[in-house]
């Protein structure tokens, strides 16, 4: 588990750091104070500068390319600009991201690079077709412990990633923290698709793992009895794939029709499962999901991070969360502070932490820390 992060050059965190981490740490602060860009910076850093994760962040924040979308999906591109303070595409123009423990330290390092001027032949990473090296300018160059050399990989001629390029790159050989990379998972606001989820269900399911998902449904409709997949989840809608059985109901329904906060339970709990000794970034954690149940899913979130080794991020702007999160703070920290809260604000370098006792004492006071 990482105790601090350093970020420099990425998206509006010129230089920020997060210190005292514990196993479970929620960041607090106000719109675009950068709650979410330490989120992904996290992210990014425990993928070991993983290529595919890079696009997946600027996918999901809608950093494409105007103009029509592409008849090949897989070469869609992304505008990778947007991940360097500035929002320039320039020669030099980098990022970093530094975490440390007790016993190591790791380091990504994202930078622009120079493509026209390497000689392709002394580069194996490269995409060598013909039209790719006449057409491209730059690259980007991503060094890190957990690959055997740096990578290069080439930008199209408006500063794109293509998905298809990122994934190659993602790959072995290259890497050396492939399985790493795997146990690390970002949830964004509008959780996994049901592609996604039944992916991961399909390695959980008729496994003890099984009944985690199971307890996490129940906060929301404690008279759900199971829970089964079918078929594939885009053939029913970005949330279809999933079947429920209520209590005293002859017959299973769509888990979609019990709506948000249901589907927001089942991918906390499938994806938590999906992390062992590796590390989940969740964005708005409480999206969803009543008042009532938050604290049971601290509860549930606690305990899996605890059985499976997660370390846990997630972002709030919810009084209710911050409040329920006390349930899971310990009155001692003699063996140090494994719940935090990280306050980011925009105009301080460093975020301000509070330990379990202290989230106890303000939540019992009723004192604001967000």
């Amino acid at each position: 588990m990482f105790h601090s992060i350093q970020v420099s050059g990425y998206r509006g965190l010129s230089s920020y750091e997060v210190r005292e981490l514990g196993r479970v740490n929620l960041l607090v602060g106000r719109n675009n104070s950068g709650k979410t860009s330490v989120l992904e910076a996290g992210y990014v850093l425990g993928s070991g500068g993983d290529p595919a994760a890079l696009w997946r962040i600027c996918n999901r924040r809608g950093e494409r390319f105007a103009g029509e979308p592409s008849r090949y999906p897989r070469r869609s591109e992304v505008d990778v600009s947007h991940l360097f303070t500035g929002h320039e595409l320039t020669i030099g123009q980098s990022f970093s991201i530094e975490g440390n423990n007790r016993s190591k330290r790791q380091l990504v390092n994202v930078a622009i690079d120079d493509f026209s001027e390497r000689e392709s032949e002394d580069e194996p990473d490269l995409i060598r077709d013909e039209e790719t090296l006449t057409r491209r300018r730059m690259a980007l160059r991503i060094r890190s412990p957990g690959l055997r050399r740096q990578q290069i990989i080439p930008l199209s001629r408006q500063g794109g990633l293509g998905q298809e390029n990122a994934e190659l790159a993602s790959s072995p050989p290259g890497r050396l923290n492939r399985e790493r990379a795997a146990n690390v998972h970002f949830i964004s606001t509008e959780s996994l698709s049901g592609n996604e989820l039944i992916r991961h269900w399909d390695r959980i399911q008729l496994t003890p793992d099984e009944a985690l998902v199971l307890q996490a449904l129940r906060f929301v409709d404690p008279s759900i009895e199971q829970i089964r997949s079918f078929g594939t989840g885009s053939a029913y809608g970005p949330r279809g794939g999933f079947l429920v059985k209520r209590k005293q109901e002859p017959l299973p329904f769509p888990l979609g029709s019990l709506g948000d906060g249901a589907w927001r339970m089942l991918t906390l709990a499938i994806i938590l499962t999906q992390c062992a000794g590796g590390m989940l970034f969740i964005d708005e954690i409480d999206t969803g999901l009543h008042y009532t149940v938050l604290a049971e899913m601290w509860h549930l979130i606690h305990a899996a991070s605890r059985q499976f080794d997660v370390q846990v991020f997630a972002s709030t702007h919810s009084y209710d969360c911050v409040h329920s999160l006390s349930t899971i703070c310990r009155a001692d920290e003699s063996a140090g502070s494994e719940v935090t809260i990280q306050r980011i604000e925009s105009d301080k370098p460093v975020a301000t932490p509070f330990t379990e006792i202290e989230i106890r004492t303000a939540a019992e006071r009723q004192i604001e820390i967000r």
